[in-house]
């Protein structure tokens, strides 16, 4: 199996506290852990002109998406989390000055396109970015890991009540995720005149192991 090029990662709170990270508490101190993460950029992220989230309907401040995750719920989600994470690899390919404005275009279309072929209007949400360090391997050098993280209510808007929205593995929703993320991707790369299929085209060890990434650490608090 060869190295993928993009790991999409999604999860849910629930109304319930059922332990540290679930429930309303654990939405509010996610967001506020997301928000603040980069400490070098507290200064910037406490100051309103700073706009750290990029506002597709549910705001700019963790307090502000919380009340609209409250108000957008449903019976039993109280929004969507999602990871954007291209492999870090590829996007070292891509110049440094059009990695952010990438990363973001990457996200709203995988986002739209996801809801869009689930049949669905595309809701509210808001995402930021973040840069995390792989863990070099065999002596490399760690790599840098762009990845967006992406806040989605529980319902979708439609022109009557708003509609629940459910993510089953077992109805083949995640492959279908994995599937757009992968695909828009590639696409952008192209778009771009990246030449990143040759370090896809002999089979290699797993992302994750490799680079020692897990999706899981970027939502713990």
């Amino acid at each position: 199996m060869s190295k993928p090029i993009i790991i999409p990662d999604w999860a849910y709170k629930g109304h319930k506290r059922a332990g540290r990270g679930t429930g309303r508490q654990g939405l509010k101190a996610t967001l506020k852990y997301l928000q603040y993460r980069d400490k070098k950029n507290n200064h910037l992220a406490q100051n309103h002109a700073y706009e750290r989230w990029q506002d597709h309907g549910m705001g700019v401040s963790y307090g502000e998406i919380f009340k609209n995750c409250d108000a957008l719920q449903s019976k039993h989600v109280l929004a969507w989390t999602w990871v954007i994470s291209p492999a870090p690899d590829l996007m070292e390919l891509v110049p440094q000055s059009e990695r952010r404005a990438l990363l973001y275009e990457l996200t709203e279309r995988v986002v739209e396109d996801y809801y869009t072929e689930r049949g669905f209007d595309v809701p509210e949400y808001s995402f930021l970015m973040h840069n995390a360090k792989t863990k070099g391997k065999d002596g490399e050098p760690p790599q840098e890991h762009l990845h967006t993280h992406v806040i989605l209510p529980g319902t979708a808007p439609s022109t009557a009540d708003r509609i629940p929205v459910y993510n089953n593995t077992t109805k083949g929703h995640d492959r279908l995720f994995r599937d757009i993320a992968a695909q828009h991707f590639a696409d952008i790369l192209d778009e771009r005149g990246i030449d990143w299929r040759p370090l896809r085209e002999e089979p290699q060890a797993d992302m994750q192991r490799n680079d020692e990434i897990d999706l899981d650490d970027f939502f713990s608090l």
